[in-house]
């Protein structure tokens, strides 16, 4: 779904309908791990031309088995693409592949700059105001629904910056989104919508493993409680999607890692200071998550914060219905 923002000129959307997601135009990726790497899957099965760069060369491999070109830098990269979609793990990174010296700034043929990192709104400022001056447009542009839904093409993507690149770029977005949302021509506004996203998405799910890991020091069965939430007005995504799919099966997979909920819900926190919003719930959610961190779980997948939940609930008794998870390494 598309939905069109008030003042965006609807003629100049008006382009490439045909084929959703179609583009003759060569597309770019900086970054191609969890969530690059599936883009690039997407748009490579679209048939759009693809090209990609990445320090990691096993991220690199599957791609170019299924037709990408590799490339070494972002400044090469941005020579030979109009768009470039950058999917980046932190500030710094997205800082230095857009403005570093080998960045993308310096490239002859890029266009459009789509950023899809959660990386706050003074950063996206910085990164726009860049590559303004070297007459490339900046797609502030961060996006919703992990790795199956950049495979699938069901993200939801937030999108704000000039209407012209954004008609530019939209045939490509397309592809990847199952929602694509415009919300305006301020580069920076997306990045405060997906922040918030992130703190009630983060909320809901601590939420959930708290009443989970209660329920288990009272004897519930973790199974059954959740269906209890389903069933009543506890229901959200993290107890029909994640809890049946990470926590019941005992996989603990389904997030990246704590490290990402740490840097998303510190943003929270920095983006409330800087529109003088107060919070309430934000700055309990980021102890809690410092807390599992030191207890050795920043680099696990953020599923197993239960897990830690569960060690503090069961230390000394009722953790028979917990022991497959308890007995696992962390």
């Amino acid at each position: 779904m598309f939905q069109l923002a008030a003042g965006l000129d609807a003629d100049a959307c008006d382009q490439t309908q045909e084929k959703r997601g179609m583009t003759p135009m060569k597309v770019g990726l900086i970054g191609v791990g969890n969530m690059g790497q599936q883009m690039a899957l997407r748009l490579l099965e679209l048939g759009a031309p693809v090209a990609v760069c990445d320090r990691n060369p096993a991220a690199v491999a599957p791609l170019v088995e299924q037709g990408a070109e590799s490339v070494g830098t972002p400044r090469a990269l941005a020579d030979m693409c109009d768009i470039i979609i950058a999917s980046m793990p932190s500030r710094e990174a997205s800082l230095s592949v857009a403005l570093g010296d080998s960045g993308v700034v310096y490239g002859k043929q890029l266009r459009v700059y789509v950023e899809t990192s959660t990386l706050g709104s003074g950063t996206i400022e910085k990164i726009a105001s860049g590559l303004s001056a070297r007459d490339i447009g900046l797609l502030d542009a961060p996006v919703s629904g992990g790795p199956p839904g950049a495979r699938a093409g069901t993200l939801a993507v937030l999108v704000s910056g000039a209407a012209d690149a954004f008609a530019l770029a939209r045939p490509t977005l397309e592809g990847l989104a199952g929602n694509l949302i415009y919300l305006g021509e301020k580069p920076g506004i997306s990045q405060v919508a997906k922040i918030i996203n992130n703190h009630v998405s983060a909320a809901g799910r601590l939420a959930v493993f708290e009443g989970l890991a209660m329920g288990v020091k009272a004897g519930l069965d973790p199974r059954i409680l959740n269906d209890v939430f389903n069933a009543g007005s506890g229901r959200n995504y993290t107890t029909t999607h994640k809890v049946p799919a990470a926590i019941l099966s005992g996989t603990f997979k389904y997030n990246g890692p704590l490290a990402i909920g740490l840097k998303d819900e510190a943003l929270v926190l920095e983006e409330a200071e800087r529109h003088g919003a107060p919070m309430w719930l934000a700055p309990r959610i980021l102890e809690v998550y410092r807390e599992a961190a030191a207890a050795g779980y920043r680099d696990e997948d953020s599923m197993k914060v239960y897990k830690f939940m569960l060690e503090q609930s069961l230390p000394e008794g009722g953790a028979r219905l917990a022991a497959r998870w308890m007995d696992e390494d962390k």
